[in-house]
């Protein structure tokens, strides 16, 4: 059997408990948190942010980590740091504990769990089942949204919020455990080949490919890579898509509470959401095997435009399950294909250092997300103004990925459709 398979089980495993469980988690402790504190809507964004600025900009750090003890040993460490960061915010009793806690050691901590490492072992071990074996990676993760919806209830009936963080760190050890028993680096480590067989190239070239799915067979440098403009075109839309995300994970509670929607359903909202949003990157990575990732990036940043509207004028539960339905379908539709295409546009050599500066311009920028929110809901008295900067800021990632042209690689002659530039979609047997 394809050992490939088996590793996705155990890097989905990883995401879910080292991510999908306490990225989910810190939006339903924080109203606890400001109520007990007294903190601000701008401070506690702030932290917020924190966390996902760390996360990005520990990316090439993961990177060269990855270079120097493999994927599988950067996952166990990292489950360390990740869960010394929880116990520490479990314990805080200050705004800078919190930053230090939640915002730099679980932001470093999840980067070396979760997607440079997992990106990295899915692209050596898949390649015409690569947009699925990412969907799938992607979905469980999101899956671990469904914890704000028992954690919800639990914080609602003891008031006891420090224990959603000891559990979130005793979730990332458990994390480290899976990593140091499954996790292989490459096929050609237990004897197999990527997919459970070559990876070929239709020899006439005058045969033409089964469907439209661009997969570079070149190896882009990371510097290549940087000088062309589908790179950042990819980097828009993956910003305006994280920054939706962590808007609502950080606002979306209080934004509800503050409307009159009952503490327990605006809860359970954020873990909603979540689980239609991991049914979305299934669906969106059996589509990116057959489908232009382009047009399916387009159809998710549209997905969470619509679900910020319905957000915006949210006044009772019908427009509280309208958001949920549209903003999970597009944020997880958006997540699988903006990750999709930077492999399949430049390759797998360089995609862990590819998807590390991704990472750092996409946190940056999503990262102002939550703390411009929590000012403008601090000055304003409610999320209206934010919500619509951000539906603006997305319709224009909309035209960016619109006008994304697929790169040429230089020094050979690429042409869309071409066989040497385009893989032919199989169904293969393992």
């Amino acid at each position: 059997m394809f050992y490939g398979w088996k590793l996705l089980a155990g890097l989905s495993a990883i995401y879910f408990l080292a991510i999908g469980l306490t990225f989910s988690g810190v939006g339903v402790v924080l109203p606890p948190m400001v109520a007990d504190f007294g903190w601000s809507r701008a401070e506690v964004g702030f932290g917020f942010a924190l966390i996902a600025m760390i996360y990005g900009l520990a990316g090439p750090m993961v990177a060269r980590i990855i270079d120097r003890v493999g994927c599988r040993m950067t996952i166990f460490y990292g489950g360390f740091i990740n869960a010394s960061g929880a116990v520490i915010t479990c314990y805080t009793s200050s705004l800078w504990q919190f930053y230090i806690g939640a915002g730099v050691l679980m932001g470093i901590g999840m980067a070396m769990q979760t997607v440079i490492p997992g990106n990295q072992l899915i692209a050596n071990w898949f390649h015409h089942r690569r947009s699925l074996a990412l969907g799938i990676f992607l979905s469980i993760g999101g899956l671990g949204a469904l914890s704000a919806i028992p954690a919800s209830f639990y914080i609602d009936a003891t008031g006891h919020w420090q224990h959603i963080w000891l559990a979130m760190a005793g979730c990332t050890l458990l994390a480290s455990l899976i990593s140091f028993f499954v996790v292989k680096e490459k096929p050609s480590d237990l004897g197999q080949e990527v997919d459970g067989g070559k990876v070929s190239t239709p020899s006439n070239s005058n045969q033409k490919p089964l469907r439209a799915v661009y997969r570079t067979t070149s190896s882009w440098t990371r510097s290549q890579a940087l000088r062309s403009p589908s790179f950042w075109l990819i980097i828009v839309g993956g910003s305006a898509s994280v920054m939706g995300a962590t808007i609502v994970t950080s606002q979306l509670v209080l934004h509800l509470q503050d409307v009159g929607i009952d503490p327990v359903l605006a809860g359970s909202a954020l873990g909603l959401q979540g689980t239609i949003g991991a049914g979305a990157r299934l669906m969106a990575g059996a589509l990116g095997d057959k489908f232009d990732s382009r047009k399916l990036l387009m159809m998710g940043l549209i997905g969470q435009l619509v679900g910020y509207y319905f957000l915006k004028i949210a006044s009772d539960p019908i427009h509280v399950y309208l958001f949920v339905l549209t903003f999970g379908l597009g944020y997880g539709t958006a997540a699988v294909s903006s990750t999709s295409l930077v492999v399949n546009f430049f390759g797998v050599a360089n995609n862990a250092k590819l998807m590390a500066v991704r990472g750092i311009v996409v946190t940056l920028l999503a990262g102002v997300g939550p703390v411009t929110a929590g000012i403008l809901a601090d000055r304003n008295g409610d999320y209206s103004l934010a919500f619509s900067l951000y539906m603006a800021l997305n319709f224009v990632a909309v035209i960016a990925v619109f006008l994304m042209p697929i790169p040429i690689f230089k020094g050979q002659e690429k042409k869309e459709g071409s066989p040497l530039a385009q893989e032919p979609v199989k169904n293969q047997a393992n």
